[in-house]
């Protein structure tokens, strides 16, 4: 079975595409798991992080992204110019003992194409539903992973919405202060909306995932106690991940021998532990 999980957050700069990252290096390195990332997002962190500025430029150039995706929906009397066998970069991770992490980049083309999907997606009599197209897009090559991870924009728009559509079960990242939790209620309306309006099953709330956690922060420290003590809220999943230069810089394209080395040795154990958690979440709904 492929679990197919949404990383999302309305709010911006929470650690989306690290959390993205790092859970799916630490599945491949500590559970043999076969992982796909899928950059849903228009700024493209994803991206750049797993392949480099240049790498990821001779990728869009060649127009091996997710926008020829959206751009096929769009044309529909063209010949498809997607073919998601030669989109999918392979062994993506910059980790070299890594070899199960790949990766669907995207490029910031997509911007110029989302006023016309948004467009399409109040259109009555169009043959294409507008969050249908990722979820299509993948099926074929579903059966090749474990995980499918999804690093969406900082808002429920048409990206987020295929996200979410092609998903079991969604996480929230978020950095343990007022304004970064702020929306995640509204998030869950707005899945639950959703999910009712594409007619589709809600996708599980598998947690929430403190990043950025400053350990010495009276403000961080009761919006974790807030965060675990919620009675609406999805889980929070532990341990948090801290504030680090290492854990931060590890969005920065380089390569690396190792987890350890990438994440740092002091941060290593607890990483590991939160990908156990997360694993036991979506595997066993612990």
């Amino acid at each position: 079975m492929t679990h197919v999980i949404s990383v999302v957050n309305m709010k911006g700069g929470v650690g989306k595409t690290t959390t993205t990252v790092m859970l799916g290096e630490f599945l491949a390195a500590e559970y043999g798991k076969r992982v796909l990332l899928v950059d849903m997002d228009p700024q493209v962190s994803l991206s750049i992080t797993m392949l480099g500025e240049l790498q990821w430029r001779l990728v869009r150039d060649a127009g091996h992204t997710a926008v020829a995706m959206f751009s096929d929906a769009l044309d529909t009397a063209e010949v498809p110019r997607f073919d998601i066998a030669r989109a999918v970069y392979r062994n993506a991770s910059n980790v070299k003992a890594i070899h199960d992490v790949d990766l669907l980049p995207l490029a910031p083309d997509i911007i110029d194409l989302q006023p016309h999907l948004a467009a399409l997606s109040v259109a009555k009599r169009s043959s294409v539903r507008v969050w249908d197209i990722l979820h299509g897009a993948l099926a074929p090559i579903l059966p090749r992973y474990d995980y499918v991870l999804i690093d969406c924009p900082p808002s429920l728009d048409v990206m987020t919405k295929n996200a979410l559509r092609a998903s079991s079960g969604y996480l929230i990242p978020t950095i343990p202060d007022v304004m970064s939790t702020y929306g995640i209620t509204l998030l869950q309306q707005k899945v639950g909306e959703f999910a009712e309006q594409a007619g589709i099953q809600r996708p599980a709330e598998l947690g929430v995932i403190v990043t950025k956690h400053k350990l010495n922060s009276s403000v961080h420290t009761g919006q974790v106690a807030r965060l675990r003590n919620h009675p609406t809220w999805p889980p929070m999943l532990t341990p948090t991940v801290p504030e680090a230069n290492q854990i931060a810089g590890a969005a920065e394209y380089q390569q690396y021998s190792t987890l350890r080395m990438k994440y740092g040795q002091a941060h290593y154990a607890d990483l590991a532990e939160l990908t156990e958690t997360f694993r036991q979440r979506v595997e066993e709904g612990e």
